[in-house]
């Protein structure tokens, strides 16, 4: 097992909302909306298309309703997220203390995309003792080669992947003794990854953003035999 680095603190609310990605940034969604505004617009304006079973005047009009329609769906989207960020990374700051934490992310060699490369990942908790996480990194390890020198259950694995997986505790896998890992599908590329509970009992992850401008290299887990 690679050497456990120290986890980083995010009990300070402002190091939580600026290292943990609960959203995309502020200006994605609306940028894209306006973006399809400005297309439908614009194309309202190219004449003799025929992709439209329209009249040049019905076509003009349903391209500008359109661009009308995505522009107030651009506004609307900016409007929601200024309302509501501040409060939704307070929330999870809050279910960060009570009873989130912070686990190390293993990039896997099991591959779960359809058209595209993309690895499952385990994550161990940072606050297990440094045995029992070198257990768990084992027992994955183990469990991941096995799945990929049988190509029926890899087959049934990433289909369970591609029907949206949940993130499955390492107990669930291993038994009762195995706490404090995580098995669960693609993930942005990271050293760490913040599990905070749901309303279900579950987990949902999000990715710690690194300190180091440069990037911190991803262990693989699992030999890809």
């Amino acid at each position: 097992m690679p050497p456990r680095r120290p986890a980083p603190d995010l009990s300070d609310p402002a190091e939580f909302a600026a290292r943990v990605k609960l959203r995309s940034p502020r200006w994605q969604g609306p940028a894209l909306l306006a973006g399809l505004a400005l297309f439908c617009l614009v194309y309202s304006m190219v004449p003799g298309d025929s992709t439209l079973p329209l009249s040049a005047d019905g076509r003009r009009l349903v391209l500008l309703l359109l661009a009308g329609a995505f522009a107030v769906a651009a506004a609307t989207v900016l409007w929601w997220d200024l309302r509501t960020r501040a409060g939704a990374y307070r929330r999870a700051h809050a279910d960060f203390l009570d009873c989130g934490t912070v686990a190390q992310g293993y990039l896997t060699s099991l591959d779960v995309g359809h058209e595209e490369y993309r690895p499952a990942w385990v994550l161990i908790d940072s606050r297990v003792p440094d045995e029992q996480a070198a257990r768990l990194y084992a027992a994955f390890d183990t469990w991941i080669d096995a799945v990929l020198a049988d190509p029926k259950l890899r087959r049934r694995v990433v289909i369970w992947f591609r029907t949206g997986g949940e993130t499955v505790p390492s107990e669930s896998v291993f038994g009762a003794d195995a706490t404090g890992g995580f098995l669960v599908g693609p993930q942005l590329r990271g050293h760490w990854k913040l599990l905070l509970p749901t309303a279900g009992g579950k987990w949902k992850v999000h990715p710690v953003l690194s300190a180091d401008p440069s990037g911190e290299p991803v262990p693989t887990l699992g030999s890809g035999a």
